[in-house]
């Protein structure tokens, strides 16, 4: 268990990957608050594009587009179905949190 109660069950380096890469992923210890950074943003300020996300959470838009599938997994947040402009002007899935009480119902 992670801080903020977040787990972080997936694998930073392939069993393929060089040995680099797995000394790289050794030492990732962002993901945790990278989960609850964009949580409480769709929590506080609902439904979002990764652009807005990252400016809520105070992330970058490529650290959000990594952790938003695995969040998905883990059934923190998914897609509304919609879609709305990015900061270039281009359209992007919308997410949302899903709450504990969403899960079990």
């Amino acid at each position: 268990m992670a801080e903020g109660g977040y787990i972080f069950p997936f694998p930073r380096a392939r069993k393929g990957d060089p040995m680099t890469s797995h000394l790289a992923a050794a030492q990732v210890t962002t993901a945790e608050s990278h989960y609850k950074a964009i949580h409480e943003a769709l929590m506080m300020f609902g439904p979002a594009g990764k652009d807005k996300i990252a400016a809520l959470a105070s992330l970058d838009p490529s650290q959000v587009s990594r952790r938003l599938p695995e969040m998905r997994r883990l059934g923190l947040v998914g897609l509304t179905g919609e879609t709305v402009q990015s900061y270039s002007g281009r359209q992007e899935r919308e997410w949302q949190a899903i709450t504990q009480q969403e899960k079990t119902a």
